[in-house]
């Protein structure tokens, strides 16, 4: 895969992580009551979510319609998606990760 396609799915992944992220904010109760910040910070989320999960799609050897599928549902569940994938890649690292407390809390 040459390094434009390789930009290219990239920033496809993202854009359908951040269109699952706001999906999902736009399903919420509230949607009407959105601030820019809480906005801004979601896409942020489910952008990073989908960029993780493209990198493990593809070392998974995904084709690229699975890869899709799972940004964009990664985009839509955000931090969920992180924490699916952060005890393997800690294991895959050595480094034992405690789940309760890898979300910073």
């Amino acid at each position: 895969m040459s390094s434009v396609d390789n930009l290219w799915e990239i920033i496809i992944a993202v854009l359908l992580a951040s269109a699952g992220g706001f999906a999902r904010l736009l399903n919420t109760k509230d949607s009407t009551k959105l601030k820019m910040s809480k906005i801004l910070s979601e896409l942020f989320i489910s952008a990073f979510a989908g960029l993780m999960i493209l990198l493990l799609a593809r070392a998974s050897g995904l084709s690229g319609d699975w890869v899709g599928l799972v940004c964009g549902i990664a985009g839509w569940i955000g931090p969920k998606a992180l924490d699916s994938i952060t005890k393997p890649a800690g294991k895959a690292l050595g480094i034992e990760i405690d789940k309760d407390k890898s979300n910073g809390s």
